[in-house]
């Protein structure tokens, strides 16, 4: 039987703080984005049932994995699997990672570096960035967790690639469902019957659900908030940069984050 899948977005990072935030080489959390994944880890409820945490290798993804699974780190002595196949969708230097050795040096023996190679911080072959580049890219992520032996497994991935995680994005790479808020957690049951290679998801009642109320107790949706920001005032100043946000993938996660508080890899 697959497993289930918890697939969370990373908290708050110092590159969506500011218009210029995508110009940091791969940033830490914010102070808010540790927060943020505390308060994540006290909501969820399967830390016990958890058999294997898996990150994308970027700082923050790291730190938000570590931050809100501490109960399996530290009770049963889980580590996460760093695997670059779920970095962010973009080649700014916000989403670009770090060598091996400066994060060995920084995340030490709790985490494990065997699928991160060197070159893969550059945005070639596998971790290309044209839409079929990133959706071939989802495709094996999926179709490696899928074969996996543990029953239940976390994923802390990024914003924009979890929409080719989850195979919302049409063919041009234009996401079809809303912004994934900082720190969100949902989960997936792989589809049956579907074809080994694509190991489509399907998000679980449940999941929708409490997403749903979340949402609405946080005031609404990111694409809600937003709205709302522009007819309170906020259209006029923010256009300018709204143009360049259409532009940037970073830029647009800023926008976002307004709302909310105003290469190399052998899988086998």
């Amino acid at each position: 039987m697959p497993p289930t899948l918890h697939l969370l977005r990373h908290a708050q990072g110092y590159h969506s703080t500011s218009p210029e935030g995508h110009s940091l080489h791969d940033p830490h959390l914010t102070p808010h984005g540790f927060a943020q994944s505390a308060t994540r880890r006290d909501a969820f409820p399967h830390h016990d049932s958890l058999e294997l945490l898996l990150a994308s290798p970027l700082r923050r993804a790291l730190q938000t994995c570590q931050t809100t699974f501490s109960p399996a780190i530290e009770t049963r002595q889980l580590k996460i699997i760093a695997l670059p196949y779920a970095e962010e969708a973009s080649a700014d230097p916000c989403d670009t990672g770090s060598e091996i050795e400066v994060l060995q040096e920084e995340f030490g023996h709790g985490v494990d570096f065997d699928h991160v190679k060197h070159g893969w911080t550059r945005h070639e072959g596998d971790f290309e960035i044209s839409p079929p580049a990133l959706a071939a890219r989802a495709r094996k992520l999926r179709a490696w967790i899928r074969g996996r032996d543990e029953r239940e497994i976390v994923l802390v991935s990024h914003g924009f690639f979890n929409h080719y995680i989850t195979g919302d994005v049409n063919e041009k790479g234009e996401q079809t469902t809303g912004w994934w808020r900082e720190a969100e957690w949902r989960t997936f049951e792989f589809v049956e019957g579907d074809d080994e290679g694509e190991a489509g998801l399907k998000e679980t009642a449940g999941s929708v659900k409490r997403r749903e109320e979340e949402e609405k107790a946080e005031g609404g949706s990111v694409e809600e908030k937003e709205r709302a920001r522009e007819k309170s005032g906020g259209k006029d100043k923010e256009d300018g940069n709204r143009k360049m946000f259409q532009y940037s993938p970073a830029c647009l996660r800023m926008s976002l984050a307004l709302c909310d508080h105003p290469r190399s890899l052998d899988l086998a």
